[in-house]
């Protein structure tokens, strides 16, 4: 990913904006996060947007997944996590 003055202008706006909201408990890397959250690279875009695509083009076949629930207990027991941590 390359960085452009855009971007880092977008960053700061975005830090003073949440900065000025109350948000000075925030360090630089949960503001980055929050910034990087909400304006992804466009190849990590086009990526999210193949996979949902590619979710729903599943669901259309037949393919109705599994419930919630049943996926986090597999979760939970794959990463030996216990319930309500």
């Amino acid at each position: 990913m390359q960085t452009t003055h855009q971007d880092i202008r977008s960053f700061a706006y975005f830090a003073e904006q949440q900065l000025s909201r109350g948000d000075s408990e925030l360090g630089i890397d949960e503001l980055f996060d929050m910034w990087r959250a909400a304006n992804p690279p466009a190849d990590e875009l086009a990526r999210s947007v193949s996979a949902v695509k590619a979710a729903i083009a599943d669901m259309e076949g037949g393919d109705i997944g599994i419930p919630a629930d049943e996926h986090l207990a597999r979760l939970r027991s794959k990463f030996n996590i216990l319930h309500g941590e």
